[in-house]
């Protein structure tokens, strides 16, 4: 059996609480009986490495991830199967955001944490905008990395498909689409279900350390990665 969250936030998020260190959601996330998580820090992965060292302590898998915001100020969820192609797409990502400084008054602190919960170090950059890569060219990067694209909250009122476009285009590469957790429990959705062509899923996006593993996903089998985790989403019974 899996239980997944693909749409957490860590403390190294502007908006998310400072309380959200790596170990602290580990620790949440196993007393919620998570077996597969991912944590998706806005334009930003430095705390995914801890994350995974403390996921196998815990007997969780941590998927490589970010929330990546795109020119036209989509989000858009990244996950990845090697380490190797976050950090290759994180260089991507820093290339191509202004060259301004976070504020924490306006956005709040993007902090670093240690396996002991210790502040070591505080991101100076301005994460909470939108880069300069295009919604097609971020996915075409992702593929050719060997990751998956999945747009978040597609029916968000800021910052989704539907907000910045006015559509969900049903001939894009997307791997899958995510409706928020408000809209998926008032619209009865179920996992997997197709919306606008794409397998549905959802995640907590969490931002305090109680909604992590709030609305889990059930999928029954265990799966060992991204991939095979959307492949069972995409196979599910319509």
């Amino acid at each position: 059996m899996t239980w997944f969250d693909l749409h957490i936030h860590s403390a190294l998020s502007a908006c998310a609480e400072n309380i959200m260190s790596p170990r602290q959601i580990l620790l949440r996330a196993r007393a919620e009986g998570l077996t597969v998580l991912a944590l998706t820090d806005h334009n930003a992965s430095g705390h995914v490495p801890l994350a995974r060292q403390l996921g196998r302590d815990n007997g969780i898998l941590v998927i490589p991830g970010m929330e990546v915001a795109s020119r036209e100020e989509v989000h858009l969820l990244v996950y990845f199967a090697e380490m190797k192609a976050l950090a290759d797409f994180q260089e991507l990502v820093d290339r191509n955001l202004p060259e301004e400084a976070n504020s924490p008054e306006m956005f709040g602190e993007q902090l670093l944490y240690d396996d002991q919960d210790e502040i070591v170090g505080c991101d100076e950059r301005l994460r909470q905008v939108g880069t300069g890569l295009g919604l097609e060219q971020i996915i075409t990067t992702v593929h050719g990395l060997g990751g998956a694209a999945v747009p978040a909250h597609i029916y968000r009122r800021r910052y989704s498909l539907m907000s910045q476009l006015g559509f969900v285009d049903s001939t894009a590469a997307f791997d899958a689409v995510e409706i928020a957790r408000p809209a998926w429990v008032k619209g009865d959705y179920r996992l997997g279900q197709r919306v606008e062509g794409f397998p549905a899923l959802t995640g907590s996006d969490a931002h305090f350390l109680e909604d992590v593993g709030r609305l889990r996903m059930e999928i029954e089998r265990p799966v060992d990665g991204i991939h095979d985790l959307l492949r069972c989403v995409h196979d599910l019974p319509q």
